[in-house]
């Protein structure tokens, strides 16, 4: 076999620099690509919000239930001021349960506390506006269901024991009240990163689990407690309903909704998604960065940034010392491809986009 020749001129060739680049790149991703590393459960955001929230929940009921009676001898009820304050602490806790969830999922301790205090803000100026409004539907609701009453259905100690179609609007009205009154909730991530996207997800997410939660509490009062003058065990299990389901559909919607993101292929929180909710979006070693990597010295407080232009993502170096890689190669600026690699410092990105139909 004959001998193989490699000129000079071969050898400096600048070609040679970009595929052993791209060896180092693909070598520093260990083989794996996000096929071989799952997204771990505690990482998804339909399971930390899901837990978060009904946590915040539980302590909500846990806290102001003591205070709460059914009995209208024990005490005067505005409608209202009542509600404001019963609903007001579920929003607020609410809030400052999805903020320090995300921030706690980030690893980024000023992100979780920022993200918190702001949800608690929201939640509880957000219910202002809300109880009022779930007051009024759910008065039109209740009298409408009694509209629809029998004499049976008043019980020997006076109240209502509604059932058949009154019972039904009176559940539905429940629910749609619920459902208003939990927004407060899911408003305050969106609020503290800026971001509408994750605004929108808060919208939704915590209307439709505000609404199943709000389903509950009458079926549970009429055929497990059969209709006791006390409905505590009902609010416990609607609480936490909200808080579970709240969490749940906000996770729910933000991975549904995220037409590019990031996933960690190697690093502090390998198997992580990033997801672009905004532009621009900073990544660096800076806590105030949006996609903060931690742990690698080599990295940049502001090492990069991805932003939108038309429909594609640009990624752009900021003329750090130690470069950003996409492929192996080194880069100032590039229009970010489906599997594309980022190498910056020793960490290891994989960007995805959803397929547009």
């Amino acid at each position: 076999m004959a001998d193989i020749k490699i000129t000079p001129g071969e050898l400096n060739d600048p070609a040679v620099d970009e595929i052993i680049n791209l060896e180092k790149s693909l070598a520093r991703a260990t083989g794996k690509f996000v096929d071989d590393i799952p997204t771990p459960l505690y990482l998804n955001p339909i399971f930390y919000y899901a837990v978060a929230a009904l946590v915040a929940g539980l302590m909500a009921w846990g806290v102001e239930e003591p205070f709460y009676s059914d009995d209208p001898r024990k005490g005067t009820h505005i409608p209202f001021l009542s509600d404001y304050v019963f609903f007001g602490p579920v929003a607020a806790l609410i809030g400052l349960a999805v903020g320090l969830a995300y921030g706690i999922s980030n690893r980024n301790v000023k992100q979780m506390f920022y993200c918190g205090v702001v949800g608690v803000g929201v939640g509880l100026l957000a219910t202002l506006l809300t109880t009022f409004v779930a007051d009024m539907v759910y008065g039109i609701t209740s009298t409408t269901a009694q509209g629809f009453m029998t004499r049976d259905q008043v019980g020997p100690d006076g109240m209502l024991h509604l059932r058949g179609f009154a019972f039904f609007v009176q559940m539905c009205g429940r629910g749609v009240a619920w459902s208003i009154v939990s927004l407060g909730g899911g408003l305050g991530l969106g609020v503290a990163l800026k971001s509408r996207q994750l605004f929108l997800n808060g919208i939704a997410g915590s209307m439709i689990g505000g609404l199943l939660g709000g389903l509950m509490f009458d079926p549970v009062h009429r055929f497990i407690l059969n209709w006791g003058p006390e409905a505590s065990l009902s609010r416990a299990i609607g609480i936490a309903a909200i808080g579970l389901l709240v969490g749940i559909f906000i996770g729910l919607f933000e991975n549904i909704s995220k037409e590019a993101w990031f996933q960690m292929l190697r690093g502090a929180l390998a198997g992580k998604q990033f997801i672009l909710f905004k532009s621009p979006m900073m990544i660096g070693s800076a806590p105030k960065c949006d996609i903060y990597l931690f742990k690698d010295s080599a990295i940049e407080p502001r090492h990069a940034s991805v932003a939108k232009r038309g429909g594609k993502y640009l990624i752009q170096d900021q003329g750090t010392p130690g470069g950003t890689f996409v492929n192996g190669r080194k880069v100032d600026r590039h229009i970010l491809q489906p599997n594309d690699i980022v190498s910056i410092g020793e960490t290891v990105l994989k960007y995805h986009e959803r397929q547009k139909r």
